[in-house]
């Protein structure tokens, strides 16, 4: 392990408000009570943009007005960044650079600073694909640095590690899931040391992560991963309970809503096929005795899950597909209410908003920039549909991605050999991958909504669509960033 010389004083975290977003879908349930906007467009209700350096694909985290997101940089992504926003103005306020201890590819179909930070009131916890585990300040203090696959085993995966943190009040939680021995790992939030490790076999590769349930004051970390759904204790790590047979819950997380799991199911090239078996593997599981025992209530009539994660919310869940077919299915049944083309696929998990007169809607935020808001109900009943950029800033965009991409391509003589599936694409023209996959940039990751705004990231950008709450003089100042020292470990 890594770290150094001073550790985090243990204390509660605090409960996230509707001003914070403090992890991967916020609390676990892609839900929030804020007042977000409902109408913008390239022109009008963008509070502010901000560039992010390197190129990353994680979902912004917010605590008390900073948002924390991160990317890498450097042909092997040896380069690893964790930036700080602030949330009124769009400056940035400081970078903190942490070397990787295990390369990566920067290969447009990798995994790119995937996975998403967590944060309470007492530091931002990054994870990289290459394994690093790092806490740092609020400024920008590292605390502690672990490499946890340098130390637990190379992970054979063929597009990275992509998946997320997950948090309790003392410990944050890693998946591995891959080819070779797989891993559950509860990491030490005070100095970054093992708390317990559950192993989990061989696998196959998979980028969905672990999410709390809290079950009768009793903390449980489920996985839906790799054909199973598990639970295991988050205090000891020994495992509760296992249902398996599903297929294709490779890429979706689970969502979890009281004491109920969602779980998110595709169909993917060289796995997971049969349409029928993938829609009732996207099931409900109710939980009880604290979260140690189980039952499947349902497995869903017709659903299909790619990228995003299920969305349950108002009495029904939301799936997204990989061509943006919306499919809703009852939450009580899993009986399809409708289905819908909506345009384009999601990256990013859609967003359930309580409103505080009550009112409730949905936002989804699809690839190429626009939002999709609908009421829920038995029809499809769409509010709004929102677009972040214009055609020239779209250009723009293409244009910064596609030297990024040139900057940090690693020479064809010492690139890997790729392996599974991507063994099929190697040999294929950018462009032809490009068009197959919907992978032109700029491409809409992730979203977050925090203190009524709304933050959605491309691989490059931050936006924050809302109120704009930048004075005359703060204006004038322009871009008050300041970067910090690249943190370099022995």
């Amino acid at each position: 392990m890594r770290w150094l010389s001073f550790a985090i004083p243990l204390v509660l975290c605090s409960t996230a408000s509707a001003d914070n977003f403090t992890g991967f879908r916020g609390d676990g349930s892609g839900t929030v009570t804020a007042d977000p906007p409902i109408r913008w467009s390239a022109e009008d209700g963008i509070a502010w943009t901000a560039d992010i350096p390197g190129y990353g694909q994680s979902q912004p985290v917010v605590w008390n007005g900073r948002v924390f997101v991160t990317s890498s940089d450097g042909p092997w992504q040896q380069q690893q960044h964790v930036h700080a926003f602030d949330l009124q103005t769009g400056n940035r306020l400081w970078t903190r650079t942490i070397d990787a201890s295990l390369p990566l590819e920067n290969y447009f179909r990798n995994s790119r600073a995937a996975p998403t930070c967590v944060v309470d009131d007492q530091a931002v916890y990054s994870f990289f694909a290459s394994g690093d585990v790092t806490a740092m300040t609020h400024d920008g203090e590292i605390l502690w640095s672990t490499p946890v696959i340098e130390q637990n085993g190379k992970a054979d995966n063929e597009r990275g590690v992509a998946s997320s943190l997950a948090q309790t009040e003392d410990h944050l939680f890693v998946l591995v899931d891959h080819h070779g021995p797989s891993y559950l790992v509860a990491i030490n939030k005070t100095d970054g040391s093992t708390a317990w490790k559950a192993d989990r076999g061989n696998r196959v590769p998979s980028w969905s992560s672990p999410v709390i349930a809290t079950i009768g004051g009793h903390q449980v970390v489920i996985t839906s991963s790799a054909d199973t759904v598990d639970a295991y204790d988050a205090a000891t790590g020994d495992a509760l309970w296992q249902l398996d047979g599903l297929q294709g819950n490779h890429i979706p997380s689970a969502s979890v809503v009281g004491n109920r799991v969602y779980a998110g199911s595709t169909t993917m090239y060289g796995g997971a096929s049969d349409e029928d078996a993938v829609a009732g593997s996207n099931c409900c599981i109710e939980l009880s005795g604290g979260g140690a025992d189980y039952k499947q209530l349902w497995g869903a009539e017709r659903a299909n899950s790619y990228y995003s994660t299920p969305l349950c919310f108002a009495g029904y869940v939301y799936y997204v597909n990989k061509v943006g077919v919306l499919y809703c299915v009852d939450a009580e049944t899993g009986k399809q209410v409708f289905r819908k083309r909506i345009g384009n696929p999601c990256w990013a998990s859609a967003i359930g908003v309580t409103k505080p007169d009550g009112e409730q809607l949905v936002y989804f935020v699809t690839k190429n920039g626009f939002t999709i808001i609908i009421r829920p109900g038995d029809e499809y009943d769409q509010v709004a549909r929102n677009q972040l950029w214009d055609a020239e800033a779209m250009l723009a965009a293409r244009e910064a991605a596609a030297k990024q991409r040139q900057e940090n391509t690693v020479p064809a003589d010492e690139a890997p050999a790729k392996s599974g599936p991507e063994a099929v694409f190697a040999g294929m023209p950018e462009s032809r991958l490009h068009q197959m996959f919907s992978y032109g940039d700029p491409m809409v990751y992730a979203a977050a909504i925090a203190d009524d705004q709304l933050l959605i990231r491309t691989g490059q950008k931050l936006f924050c669509v809302g109120e704009k709450r930048v004075d005359a003089e703060a204006e004038s100042r322009g871009d008050a960033e300041k970067s910090m020292p690249v943190a370099n470990f022995p």
